[in-house]
């Protein structure tokens, strides 16, 4: 066992150097660390806040082990991804902002998960709503070829996250805090602009340090007063925008016409519930903070990606794909791919068996 090393990262008063962080993750590909010792790396990095070392330490072991690759046809593309972690349990709003996002006019590609700090990831409510998850890389460029809009499916991550969720089954839920904070940082894919949500406001300046040491610029990040990793209808956004240096500024949504309902209306539940809120919204149906909350942070992928000249100039865009039925359709259609896929799939399979 490295005990100094482990010794020294639980300690947190010096956050290990980079070759021995490194040399500690070569022992846990190399299938040399025992379950004790990847317990109490996760538990060491857990319990502490986040510092830029630990997490540029991490990071660039992973990309260099797996380098992020272009998928065809996703030039321009944007993801949206939170920490998770906030105060407050919403229904998945980014992944609502996609839809409506992509059917306005952007190219999104969006990482995800299942249900870590909430009831429902991104992939438990579209797997509720009927959208498939992308079975190859091919997949998912005709996915977002088609759709201006592609999900990126957990088998697509590095192997060392594949190889720390193996080692521990059970316990990686409850001690891989850090993991889970840092995934807006391990997108297996490039992109042209990330819209970041954190749910610690002390997260924005060690994410904005990151994204602006390693140069990925056109990056936005974001902490809603209200304790939520992402802009919020409601309230004070503090938002840091990496470009040309590192920009800082405050949104009052008061100013944009929106937060005059309840903190409730953006409460989330279980996969079936969270996906009926996200259909009611783009099929035009629910109004309020629900549907503002998504139109903001819309607006946002759309400013990102080039469609719109500012956030509030993306707040149309957004609001006419709801009303005029685009970001419905979009919903729908990717329903019905995925049940082409499926059928597509069940023939290739007895076709194989025959």
């Amino acid at each position: 066992m490295n005990k100094p090393f482990l010794r020294q990262l639980i300690s947190g008063v010096k956050p290990p150097e980079q070759p021995e962080f490194h040399a500690f993750l070569d022992r846990v590909m190399n299938n040399e660390a025992d379950k004790s010792e990847v317990i109490a790396f996760l538990s060491g990095l857990s319990a502490k806040p986040l510092c830029l070392e630990n997490v540029e330490n991490f990071v660039s072991y992973y990309f260099k082990l797996t380098p992020a690759k272009r998928l065809e046809g996703s030039e321009g593309a944007v993801n949206v991804v939170g920490t998770g972690g906030g105060s407050i349990g919403t229904f998945n709003i980014s992944t609502a902002a996609a839809f409506v996002a992509s059917a306005a006019g952007a190219k999104v590609l969006k990482s995800g998960s299942a249900a870590y700090s909430s009831q429902c990831g991104s992939l438990d409510v579209l797997q509720a709503l009927g959208v498939p998850m992308p079975e190859s890389e091919a997949q998912m460029a005709e996915m977002v070829g088609e759709f201006n809009l592609g999900f990126i499916p957990p088998s697509h991550y590095g192997p060392l996250l594949k190889l720390l969720i193996k080692v521990l089954p059970i316990a990686f839920r409850d001690i891989a805090g850090f993991v889970n904070t840092i995934g807006p940082l391990l997108c297996p894919y490039q992109v042209s602009g990330r819209l970041v949500g954190v749910g610690q406001p002390q997260y924005l300046d060690v994410f904005s340090a990151f994204y602006a040491q390693h140069q990925q610029k056109n990056t936005l990040l974001v902490y809603a007063d209200c304790g939520m990793d992402e802009f919020c209808s409601i309230g004070i956004n503090h938002y840091r925008l990496v470009d040309a240096g590192i920009q800082r500024w405050e949104l009052s949504t008061r100013k944009l016409g929106f937060g005059h309902g309840e903190l409730g209306e953006l409460a989330g539940g279980a996969p079936l519930e969270n996906a009926a809120i996200l259909r009611s919204i783009l099929s035009n149906q629910r109004l309020g903070e629900a549907r503002n909350t998504v139109v903001l942070n819309s607006a946002a992928l759309l400013f990102l990606a080039n469609k719109a000249a500012s956030i509030e100039a993306g707040i149309q865009l957004a609001e006419t794909a709801i009303t005029e039925g685009a970001a419905l359709n979009q919903l729908n259609r990717l329903v019905d791919w995925g049940s082409r896929l499926k059928s597509k799939n069940n023939v290739a399979m007895a076709v194989n068996v025959s």
